[in-house]
């Protein structure tokens, strides 16, 4: 690349739950990268204010919504796509895009496997609880390929959490995240998680990793003992940065930072959100309180 074709990243996700994903991408080129220009755009592909994908009545009409926001990134011209949403990288092998772009996409999903199939791997007395959103839960595509590498069925507690990612998605400081947390943890303990001695939490939703340290409690009431959390955010990052090229450990690049919404972000979910990144990604704080609304940013139907 030179100075005058910068790369372009592009992250989405159904909502702000990816802009964890984001910031560590920015961080990273911060501290060193091979390219001398980045252009790092986030793309929120919620898509209507009072409704997501979890809405939706079946798996074409998800996908067909789901298609026409991928052209509208397609025709922002990215080099890689980052999918950091475990609900749309569920969604997209039914789109018509996903059969025919030549862009370079990185969904979640095989990142959060792996670390699950090692943690599970390396602990064989280990169970894990996939939490994820109704729409992931489903599918059990974590599950069926955690099967695939091997880990035995009976480890495996699916557990889909009913509107968890929409209060998050709100307000990560939400007081009653604690309870509805609580609730989705007591019930998959019900499913049999309690036979194990040591319980892996996976995070199969890119909200829940702001709410880990709840996650972590919910579960320590019932073991006894800190649970293992299973957060691939960071994992992804990693992931997508280290296919861009070797860093180089000496060069830093000038990093263009811009987030685009369909649907408005309400003042006090931006407020929340600024809050959270601001210790430790100051520009991404500042760059959601600048983020563009376009209301035609793609079509639905």
């Amino acid at each position: 690349m030179t100075d005058t074709n910068p790369q372009t990243i592009m992250v989405t996700d159904s909502g702000l739950g990816g802009l964890s994903v984001f910031a560590a991408i920015a961080g990273r080129l911060a501290e060193a990268s091979p390219q001398p220009r980045v252009n790092l755009v986030y793309f929120n592909a919620w898509p209507e204010p009072d409704k997501g994908y979890n809405h939706y009545p079946d798996m074409a009409y998800k996908a067909r919504v789901f298609d026409n926001a991928l052209e509208a990134m397609a025709d922002l011209k990215p080099d890689i796509l980052v999918i950091a949403c475990n609900t749309l990288s569920v969604i997209y092998p039914h789109t018509r895009f996903s059969r025919t772009t030549s862009i370079v996409v990185h969904d979640i999903i095989g990142r959060g496997v792996d670390m699950t199939a090692a943690a599970l791997t390396g602990h064989p007395d280990t169970g894990v609880i996939l939490f994820g959103t109704p729409t992931t839960a489903h599918s059990r595509v974590h599950a069926q390929k955690l099967i695939c590498k091997g880990i035995h069925p009976d480890r495996i507690i699916n557990q889909g959490c009913v509107n968890l990612a929409g209060k998050i998605e709100r307000n990560p400081f939400d007081p009653d995240l604690e309870n509805m947390i609580q609730d989705n943890v007591d019930q998959a303990m019900t499913k049999g998680a309690f036979q194990f001695p040591t319980v892996a939490a996976a995070l199969c939703c890119t909200h829940f990793g702001y709410c880990r340290a709840l996650f972590a409690s919910a579960i320590a009431r019932h073991t006894g003992t800190p649970p293992l959390i299973l957060n691939p955010n960071q994992g992804l990052a990693d992931q997508v940065l280290s296919r861009v090229s070797p860093a180089t450990g000496s060069e830093t690049s000038h990093i263009t930072m811009q987030i685009l919404s369909r649907v408005p972000l309400e003042k006090q979910r931006i407020k929340a959100y600024a809050k959270l990144f601001t210790p430790h990604a100051p520009q991404t704080a500042d760059t959601l309180k600048h983020y563009r609304l376009d209301p035609d940013l793609f079509t639905l139907y």
